[in-house]
């Protein structure tokens, strides 16, 4: 059976768009989570175009209809948990537990741009830690030399963030969201 998910390498989806090929398919417009956007998943540069799910998933733009959005009219997932619209399994199979953690890491090397706030609840309600770590993120401080252009080009936050989750250029705010001593006038 053909994979459901291309992560986190997106080759195939490169070949959509040859014009495009260094670019992610959200950076170029195209993301599934955009008010009034229609994209069919076979194109949407997350799922594999080759898998027999393309043809039997309900399209993602009818399926999030009436979501809360962010102010750029992005789904805001949090608050679509929160007030019960969605209610996510625990595990592939329904079964099992979930264990949340919450408490907030903050990124401070940021120039002169707010700090970042990764909320570890946010995303341990939807994901078991062995999703992230240790493949993506090393759990030690300044282990992960996450930047902006790692993010954009896939790796790091951009493993989810704009493909399953808000793209990383469409609300600065989300993440840096912490203020940042070093930008402000004394």
């Amino acid at each position: 059976m053909a994979a459901l998910f291309a992560f986190p390498s997106l080759s195939w989806a490169a070949k959509l768009n040859p014009a495009d090929e260094a670019s992610p398919i959200w950076s170029r417009g195209k993301h599934f989570q955009l008010k009034g956007e229609v994209v069919r998943i076979a194109e949407d540069g997350i799922h594999d175009p080759s898998g027999e799910a393309v043809e039997i998933l309900q399209p993602p733009y009818e399926a999030m209809d009436g979501f809360p959005r962010d102010s750029q009219g992005i789904v805001d997932w949090v608050k679509t948990l929160e007030s019960g619209i969605i209610n996510p399994r625990k595990s592939v199979d329904g079964k099992g537990d979930m264990f949340t953690v919450d408490f907030d890491i903050i990124f401070r090397n940021t120039a002169s741009m707010p700090n970042v706030r990764f909320p570890h609840k946010q995303h341990t309600e939807w994901l078991t830690c062995a999703n992230c770590h240790p493949l993506i993120f090393i759990p030690q401080k300044g282990a992960n030399p996450i930047s902006m252009s790692a993010i954009i080009q896939g790796e790091y936050c951009g493993v989810c963030h704009g493909k399953v989750a808000f793209p990383p250029t469409m609300n600065c705010g989300r993440c840096h969201s912490v203020p940042n001593q070093v930008g402000l006038m004394r």
